[in-house]
């Protein structure tokens, strides 16, 4: 949330989060105009109380987003690049619903459902995770150069069910970048 507060400067944005699931972990502080979730699960996205609106869509079958050419001031996608069948489809297509100079964010860490997650995400180490994100914008060829952020080795919150064994929280990707123009 943090991240996201920090990174997300323009007043009542316009928001799509790609990918979503019952939380957008946006910040309170946000004041979106706006809120889109694009997902697979009906019933998580009715859970997100962020959500303005709800779209149910599968990107791996039909990577086209079903939104207008210039339309969000910012795509965020938490948690599930590693899930992406088609990215340089996808990135592509966030570049074409993004406005010139949106903000385009994906957040991810290094846990993942192995089952869903691609092959490549599966035995890429995290280090060439960043570096497969950072390809996706390149290939899709609508941003700006990529920004890499890294949150690595913090305690674990104090209400965290595994605090008290002292391993510190799960480590945090973000590679981002704005659209061009």
């Amino acid at each position: 949330e943090r991240l996201i507060g920090a990174l997300v400067t323009r007043e009542h944005p316009a928001i799509l989060d790609l990918m979503a699931g019952w939380d957008s972990h946006l910040p309170a502080s946000l004041r979106a105009s706006e809120v889109l979730g694009l997902g697979l699960n009906e019933n998580e996205l009715s859970k997100n109380k962020t959500l303005s609106e709800a779209v149910i869509h599968d990107i791996n079958k039909d990577p086209r987003l079903p939104f207008p050419d210039n339309r969000f001031d910012v795509v965020i996608n938490t948690v599930s690049v590693d899930y992406m069948t088609k990215p340089a489809q996808v990135f592509k297509e966030v570049g074409r619903v993004l406005k010139p100079g949106g903000l385009f964010l994906v957040i991810f860490s290094n846990r993942m459902f192995p089952e869903k997650a691609v092959k490549v995400w599966r035995e890429a180490g995290e280090e060439e995770r960043v570096l497969l994100v950072e390809d996706f914008f390149r290939e899709a060829g609508a941003f700006e150069k990529a920004t890499v952020f890294l949150s690595k080795g913090k305690p674990r919150p104090k209400d965290d069910k595994y605090a008290h064994l002292g391993i510190p929280s799960d480590p945090i990707y973000a590679v981002y970048a704005d659209k061009k123009g």
